[in-house]
């Protein structure tokens, strides 16, 4: 169960994350004209809707706040292209913690009627046990002369205990139905609780992956950036350990199965030059060898060596080396 948990919310995560590549592929450095309106616009009409307004305040609080940022005059087209799409991915956090909570709630109500119809399979078995009791106690206490009156009157007692038994017969399967009806109200919170769970989830792994996520957003498009950890120095071999991020990497592409791929390759500036940019060319062809067996088009795929002239960070320090020492995975956005 947890594993299987876990896979879940590993394909949640994948699924936000494919959201963020859709609105980026989509996205130019300064937003269209009207995207800021727009923006306004659906969050008045969250901010209309008096449901959401009670179920998940801090969640349209946090919506509201990031639409005010991304309003802000002082700011570059990147930075507003930036806080723009923030905006959207907060609004869609409050609309999914709103549905959420309605699903806490509705668990609550479900939870309540259950209990009501147990209790009513209760009182009809207690009901069934009582009558069963009185009988006894009356044929206990029969005198031979209620005995006789009874055998006079058998013809109709006949019927009458047909008709017991037949009130029996329909309380016990009254019983038996409120029992089921119980089960499948069981059965309806269960998935009321699993789908508030992942409305939940979806909401959290937004917003992590907006908090912690390593990607660059650029004008072709979405940067996933592989560090030199996935070689030996100086080798294009990929290490056993690269295969966990070449896996992640395969599940984003696969949301974008009509996008290209570009792969290249970096090094840092130690070196000859002409040695790195060889280096760096092999390191991109092993990646995208290794998409490739692991099922990506290679007709998707495009492998350049950079060499040492696009660093991302100083080369007079040994972290600015290790930056710079990198395979990017770019899908284009055109």
């Amino acid at each position: 169960m947890k594993r299987g948990r876990q896979r879940l919310n590993r394909k949640i995560a994948i699924a936000a994350v494919a959201a963020v590549l859709l609105v980026a592929g989509c996205a130019t450095p300064p937003p269209p004209p009207g995207v800021l309106d727009n923006l306004r616009a659906d969050l008045a009409a969250l901010e209309e809707n008096q449901e959401l307004a009670e179920l998940a305040p801090q969640a349209l609080a946090d919506a509201r706040s990031a639409v005010r940022r991304a309003a802000t005059e002082e700011l570059s087209e990147e930075e507003r292209s930036q806080r723009v799409w923030l905006a959207r991915k907060q609004l869609e956090i409050a609309r999914a913690e709103g549905f959420a909570e309605r699903a806490r709630r509705d668990i609550d109500r479900l939870e309540q009627r259950r209990t009501q119809l147990l209790l009513r399979a209760s009182r009809l078995e207690a009901q069934q046990a009582r009558r069963a009791a009185e009988s006894a106690l009356m044929n206990a206490i029969a005198t031979e002369e209620e005995m006789e009156r009874a055998r006079q009157q058998a013809s109709r007692s006949e019927e009458e205990r047909d008709a017991a038994s037949q009130r029996e017969r329909e309380a016990r399967e009254e019983a038996e139905q409120a029992r089921r009806v119980a089960e499948a109200q069981s059965a309806e919170i269960e998935l009321a609780r699993r789908e508030a769970e992942l409305a939940s989830a979806q909401a959290q792994s937004l917003q992590r992956r907006l908090e912690y996520m390593e990607y660059r957003q650029t004008d072709r498009g979405v940067v996933v950036t592989l560090g030199d950890v996935l070689f030996e120095v100086g080798e294009a071999d990929l290490l056993p350990a690269a295969a966990q991020s070449l896996d992640d990497v395969i599940e984003l592409l696969e949301t974008e199965p009509d996008k290209d791929i570009r792969i290249e390759g970096h090094t840092d500036s130690t070196g000859p030059a002409q040695l790195n940019l060889r280096l760096s060319g092999e390191r991109a062809k092993a990646v995208r060898d290794a998409l490739v067996e692991r099922g990506i088009d290679p007709d998707r795929l495009n492998a350049v060596g950079m060499g040492e002239d696009f660093p991302i960070a100083t080369n007079e320090t040994e972290q600015g080396r290790a930056s710079n020492r990198r395979v990017d995975v770019i899908v284009l956005s055109g």
